[in-house]
C-alpha cells in the first residue's frame, strides 16, 4: 500500500517503482589527486612537482639498464624526457638533517678500497696522452650527470621507510647520496701516479618509477584522500583512476582514504596513455678540502 502520507512526488514514485533521484553528486578522491594533496595540504612541492611530471609525460615504463645507468643509458645519455635536473637541489635536500648526515658520513668515508679503486680507474682512462704531465682530473663544475661519467668515486644509500613523512620522504624515499673528487694527477719517475685530491662534490641519484621488478607484492604507498596522507575507518584498497561521482555527502566522501600501491599507477598509465617514469639527479654541492687527500699507487 502506497503511503499517502509521504510527499505527493515521492509517493508517486514509490507507486511507479522509480528510484529516488539522486541528492548529490559529490566527486570522489581520484589517483591524480595525489599531487594536490601534497602541495595543499602536506607542503611538499617538490613530492607534487615530481609526481606531477610522472602523471604529465607519455606513457613510458624504466628499463633496467637505464635504472641500472649500464653503459649506453647512462645519465648523460638519456633524452630530457627520461631525465629530470631540474627540481631536486642540493640546498633544498640539505634542509633534512638525515640528507646532512648522509653528506657527512660520505665526505668522511669515501676513500674506502672501492673509492681509491674508482678514483684510480678514472685516472688510468683519462690519462691518455698525459704521462709527462701534470693535468687535472674531474671537473666539478660541470652537471652532476657529466661528473657521474668522468670522477664519480662513492656513493651512499640512504632512507628507510621509518624516515619522517615529509617532502624529502615524498619525492625521494630511499636515495643514493653520490661523490664525485677533483684533484691534480702528478706522474712520477719511477713510473707510479700521485693524486692529490683538492675538492669534492655531493649530488643526489633516483629512479622515479612505480615498478615492483619481481616482486608479487606490489609496493604500498601509504593511505590518501583529500586531507591527508593516513588511514581510518573507511580506507578502501582500490582508489579510482578517472573522474567518478557518487551520491553521498560531501563531509562522507571527505573521510574516504585509499590503500595506494605502484599497481595503481601503472593502471592508471595504461588507461591514459600517460605515465612517464624517469631519472633524478641534482645539482652539485661542492666542499673544498682544507688538505689534500693524497694517494699513489
Amino acid at each position: 500500500m502506497v503511503d499517502l502520507l509521504k510527499a505527493p512526488e515521492e509517493a508517486l514514485n514509490t507507486l511507479l517503482g522509480r528510484k529516488k533521484p539522486p541528492q548529490y553528486a559529490t566527486r570522489l578522491f581520484q589517483l591524480r589527486d595525489i599531487p594536490s594533496v601534497m602541495r595543499s595540504r602536506l607542503g611538499w612541492p617538490v613530492a607534487a612537482a615530481l609526481m606531477e611530471r610522472w602523471f604529465n609525460g607519455s606513457a613510458y615504463q624504466m628499463t633496467p639498464a637505464v635504472k641500472g645507468s649500464v653503459e649506453g643509458q647512462r645519465l648523460s645519455q638519456l633524452p630530457a624526457a627520461q631525465l629530470d635536473e631540474n627540481t631536486v637541489s642540493m640546498a633544498w635536500a640539505l634542509g633534512f638533517s638525515r640528507v646532512q648526515a648522509a653528506l657527512e658520513q660520505l665526505r668522511t668515508n669515501w676513500a674506502s678500497p672501492a673509492g681509491i679503486a674508482q678514483l684510480k680507474e678514472h685516472v688510468d682512462r683519462q690519462r691518455l696522452g698525459r704521462q709527462q704531465q701534470c693535468w687535472r682530473l674531474g671537473d666539478l663544475g660541470l652537471h652532476a650527470k657529466i661528473l657521474d661519467n668522468t670522477c664519480q668515486v662513492n656513493y651512499l644509500v640512504f632512507g628507510r621507510l621509518s624516515d619522517p613523512l615529509d617532502d624529502f620522504y615524498g619525492a625521494m624515499g630511499e636515495a643514493q647520496m653520490k661523490v664525485a673528487a677533483s684533484g691534480v694527477v702528478v706522474p712520477m719517475d719511477n713510473g707510479k701516479t700521485t693524486v692529490k685530491v683538492d675538492e669534492l662534490a655531493f649530488y643526489l641519484r633516483d629512479s622515479y618509477d612505480f615498478n615492483d621488478g619481481r616482486s608479487f607484492i606490489s609496493q604500498p604507498l601509504g593511505c590518501w584522500g583529500f586531507g591527508r596522507m593516513e588511514c581510518g575507518i573507511h580506507t578502501q584498497f582500490r582508489v579510482p583512476i578517472e573522474e567518478t561521482s557518487v551520491d553521498e555527502s560531501p563531509e562522507s566522501v571527505q573521510a574516504y582514504k585509499y590503500v595506494i600501491q605502484n599497481q595503481d599507477f601503472r593502471r592508471w598509465r595504461e588507461k591514459n596513455n600517460k605515465g612517464a617514469d624517469f631519472m633524478i639527479v641534482s645539482d652539485v654541492h661542492r666542499i673544498k678540502l682544507a688538505f689534500p687527500q693524497t694517494f699513489s699507487w
